[in-house]
């Protein structure tokens, strides 16, 4: 049965807001956490023809949104003197170019084995207006990613979810 939802504004959780964060921050020096960052998205709406992580958005830095994020795990980690392990899920279409980018850069001082980067899953495309399904070609299905909601899927086909849960997270 999942947990109940806590929300931060409210006053109705069933436990005060300071004792959710002494149980968040418990979890965090125990090791018991990790990030999960979807990132199959590319930047075409930015104009830009990558993946979505490596627009650079630091307006003095350059920095991109990978490594501002990347960053900022690296300091929650600091305070809480751990090691948060990182799962990035991509797309089809930026997988090979999101590993490829994460080498170059050395996983961007990650640990070794901090990072695991991981594909989500597709399904065929459906046209909007009349619910039918799209072909790539004549003989093939046109296929989109499967979206947030495939996450868990891509977490448990990649492996990843077992590796995370003998972890201890």
């Amino acid at each position: 049965k999942p947990p109940t939802a806590f929300r931060a504004d409210a006053a109705t959780n069933s436990i005060p807001k300071s004792k959710a964060i002494e149980a968040g921050e418990a979890l965090l020096r125990a090791g018991k956490t990790a990030m999960i960052l979807v990132a199959g998205g590319q930047g075409t709406r930015l104009g830009f023809d990558k993946p979505k992580g490596m627009f650079e958005i630091g307006p003095l830095s350059n920095r991109t949104l990978f490594e501002i994020i990347i960053d900022h795990l690296k300091a929650i980690g600091a305070k809480y003197d751990t090691t948060i392990p990182l799962y990035v899920m991509t797309s089809p279409a930026t997988h090979a170019e999101t590993v490829q980018y994460f080498a170059e850069h050395e996983d961007f001082g990650l640990a070794a084995g901090q990072l695991a980067i991981f594909c989500q899953g597709t399904m065929p495309a459906v046209d909007m207006e009349t619910g039918k399904l799209l072909r790539a070609s004549e003989n093939s299905l046109a296929l989109s990613p499967n979206g947030h909601g495939g996450m868990l899927d891509a977490l448990i086909d990649s492996g990843c979810f077992a590796a995370a849960k003998a972890s201890g997270v």
